[in-house]
């Protein structure tokens, strides 16, 4: 039984990028960590580029490293 995601529909992959950061926060917890997969429940593809985003704000200034 798989659950169902923001991004369980392919149209909402696009919408994974550094400049999202209101959907990439709620991928991290209250600390700056990235959340697992075992939390989130998305997919590996998607979890690769949610991280790869969290990344690039991160390195941008837009997202904190930590709290």
């Amino acid at each position: 039984m798989t659950r169902k995601t923001f991004f369980s529909d392919s149209r909402n992959w696009d919408l994974i990028n550094w400049k999202s950061i209101v959907i990439l926060k709620r991928y991290m917890t209250r600390f700056g960590n990235i959340k697992p997969r075992k939390y989130t429940g998305v997919p590996v593809k998607i979890q690769k580029k949610i991280r790869r985003a969290i990344i690039r704000a991160r390195e941008l200034g837009l997202l904190p490293y930590i709290k």
